[in-house]
């Protein structure tokens, strides 16, 4: 039997995680950690699996990038008291513990990512 702890490793947002200039929307995601890995899930609708890239920015995070399919609005996402549209998510996500960036793995499925991060020893 595994322990999980769940929390947000990143501080709260500043601003509404939208940038205006690059069309993008900071996308919906948790991480778990485990005693053997990091599970990230990154809620991405109206992507296609192809555009979905992940990139280790530093020791310690990780960044998702996806472009979208077509131009989604705020209203297409059921959110009715914000107007505008993006056609990217984007995401920079710290890694809680220390993690070996070299045998990710990843699933995606209806517009879930979920991403398997060993842990280091």
């Amino acid at each position: 039997m595994t322990s999980t702890t769940r929390f947000d490793p990143s501080p709260p947002p500043q601003g509404s995680g939208w940038n205006v200039a690059a069309s993008c929307i900071q996308p919906l995601y948790n991480l778990f950690v485990t005693a053997y890995e990091v599970v990230l899930t990154v809620d991405l609708p109206y992507v296609e699996e192809k555009r979905v890239k992940l990139k280790r920015t530093t020791e310690d995070s990780i960044e998702v990038y996806a472009e979208t399919n077509r131009k989604i609005t705020f209203k297409d996402l059921g959110i009715k008291h914000r107007r505008g549209e993006f056609t990217c998510y984007h995401a920079i996500i710290r890694m809680p513990v220390p993690v070996n960036e070299r045998k990710i793995t990843k699933k995606f499925k209806r517009g879930l990512l979920e991403v398997h991060i060993p842990r280091t020893k």
